[in-house]
Formats: C-alpha cells, structure tokens, sequence
C-alpha cells in the first residue's frame, strides 16, 4: 500500500510503501525535544520518492541517525538510519494524507517515557535495550 504526504507548505512531497497502515511512538528524549512530545512515526517499507528534496535539512541526532525537516516552514519530517544496509526510515504520522486511519501498535523508548503523560491504547511496548538489539545493536 502506498500512502502520501507532505511538509506544512509542500515544499516537500513524499509517497512510499507502508506494510500496513500503522504507526508507532518513540518516546526517547530526543523525539520529545524535536517535536515537544513523544514522536508519532510511520516506517517506510518500499522506495521512498521525494520531491523538493533541496528544502529538506539534515541535522544530526546521533552517531547512527539523523533527522530530517523542511527547511522553508520547519515541519520535522523523518528520522533515518545514517546506515544505508539497515535502510531504516520513518516520516511523522501528522504528515501523511489520511493518518487518521493508522492503527496505533508501538511503543518504543518506553524506560525514557516521563511519568506526567501514558496513552490508553493496548500497544506492544519496547525499552531503548530491545530497540537498539532489534537493530543488532544490543
């Protein structure tokens, strides 16, 4: 299944293949800081297409990974493995066409979530230990 999306002022537009239609959240201190809370997150699972790939700025988030966000209005689009053998990538689930109908099935970083907020969803929960081990990083 192919799903759409773009940044605030479509300066940058996507498509690419999910597995299905659900989203994950991370919840490590760095998604939190970028975007003010947990990260809502959608893997790309085919080739990713891009346009206006030239408004697109990188910033380095850690030795591994590194995040993406238009360059005109700012809106934080990816976060991606700097590893291309991994091929890891995901966009933020606010900026894909039609998010209202992912099925929320992640947590991740849950050893980092703060105390002051929790989520009702039933959802598979992962600590920063079995991420980085599901990325033979462990």
């Amino acid at each position: 299944m192919k799903t759409h999306g773009s940044c605030l002022c479509k300066a940058v537009e996507f498509s690419f293949e999910v597995k299905d239609k659900h989203f994950d959240a991370c919840h490590c201190s760095v998604c939190r800081g970028w975007g003010g809370g947990p990260s809502f997150t959608v893997e790309v699972a085919g080739e990713l297409e891009l346009k206006g790939e030239e408004n697109i700025s990188l910033y380095e988030s850690s030795d591994w990974a590194e995040r993406g966000f238009c360059k005109k209005c700012g809106t934080n689009l990816f976060y991606r493995l700097k590893d291309k053998s991994h091929n890891y990538c995901n966009f933020n689930l606010g900026t894909l066409q039609g998010h209202e109908e992912f099925e929320f099935r992640t947590q991740i970083f849950t050893d980092s979530k703060p105390d002051n907020y929790s989520f009702a969803n039933q959802t598979k929960e992962m600590t920063e230990q079995e991420v980085l081990e599901s990325f033979g990083a462990g």
